[in-house]
This record gives structure tokens, C-alpha cells and sequence, in this order.
């Protein structure tokens, strides 16, 4: 009986010590900040060799360059999806994922992409992530959110604005002017 005593109150224990260290570790997580920057500001700074594909940039049109790596990594940091390192986040998403269409898929597609990130080459974490979004079943998601946080960045729509047809119009104004033929 003894011996049940002494198992049991070093099991609890040993599970108080896992929590309050899950707790303090949630708590101290540093929160990435917003990394600053627009869409349009990437953009002006593009390689020459980027700029003429610009409107197929635009339509999520993908291209394995170095150059491409860089821009998406300017994007998506401007969007803040991703970490400082270009690692794709997760929390960054899912609720606006979700927002946008609510559905499971969105879990496993960013656990997925964000595994494909971190097992990226460091110059290309951001494109890898991208790129695994749009390959993903979350891809039209991924888009609205992507055009969404664009125009809040660019003060174009005000912080907190949800998903709605007015980001389609603003997108297809702003694209119609780059994609001029």
C-alpha cells in the first residue's frame, strides 16, 4: 500500500512538472512580430528577370528561380505567413484559412507545408511553403487569404477585415493594371 502511495504522488508528480513546463514554454514562445513591407514594395525590388513575368507572378503562377525565391520570401513575409527565417507558421494561417472556408484540410495541408518549409535550404523555406500551399487542397483558401492580407498590408482594406467580394474587386484593379497587354 505503501509503495501504491509512493507511485501515485510521484506520478502526479512527474505530470505537474510536464505541465507547468508545456505552460511556461506556451507562455514565453516568442510571437513572431509583423516584419514590415508590402506586396508593391517586393515588387519595385524584383530581379529585371522576374519583373516581365510579373502578371503570371501575380496569377500564382510558379517559376524554380533564385529570384523567384527571393521575391516570395520579400511576399510572404510582407503577408506575415511565414517566421523571420522563412519558416512557414502555422498559427498565421489557420484562422484565416478556416475564416475564408471552413474545413479539416487546412490542418494537415499546414502541417504539411510547414514540414516541407523547415526541410527547405534556408534561401528557399518561403517558396517551399508557397509553393506546397498552392500544390495543397487548401490552395484556393491560401489565395483569398494571401489577396486579403495584401490589401490590409497596403492600407488598402483596415485591419480585421474579412474575406468578402470587395477583395476580388480591389485584386482584379490592381491586377488589371499590371497585367495591361
Amino acid at each position: 500500500m505503501l509503495k501504491e502511495a509512493i507511485f501515485i504522488s510521484l506520478s502526479a508528480l512527474c505530470l505537474v512538472a510536464v505541465v507547468q513546463n508545456s505552460y511556461s514554454h506556451f507562455k514565453t514562445k516568442k510571437i513572431s512580430t509583423y516584419q514590415g513591407g508590402t506586396i508593391k514594395e517586393c515588387e519595385g525590388k524584383m530581379a529585371a528577370s522576374l519583373k516581365k513575368k510579373l502578371c503570371q507572378v501575380r496569377q500564382y503562377k510558379l517559376f524554380e528561380t533564385p529570384d523567384m525565391y527571393s521575391h516570395i520570401d520579400c511576399c510572404m513575409k510582407a503577408v506575415d505567413f511565414v517566421e523571420k527565417d522563412g519558416t512557414g507558421d502555422y498559427h498565421k494561417l489557420y484562422e484565416l484559412l478556416n475564416d475564408i472556408e471552413k474545413h479539416r484540410k487546412h490542418d494537415i495541408n499546414l502541417e504539411t507545408c510547414v514540414g516541407e518549409s523547415m526541410d527547405a535550404q534556408a534561401n528557399q523555406r518561403a517558396y517551399a511553403f508557397y509553393k506546397c500551399l498552392l500544390k495543397s487542397t487548401s490552395a484556393d483558401a491560401f489565395k483569398k487569404a494571401f489577396d486579403l492580407r495584401e490589401l490590409i498590408k497596403a492600407n488598402k482594406l483596415p485591419p480585421g477585415t474579412r474575406y468578402s467580394s470587395e477583395v476580388d474587386k480591389q485584386m482584379k484593379k490592381i491586377d488589371d493594371n499590371i497585367c495591361k497587354l
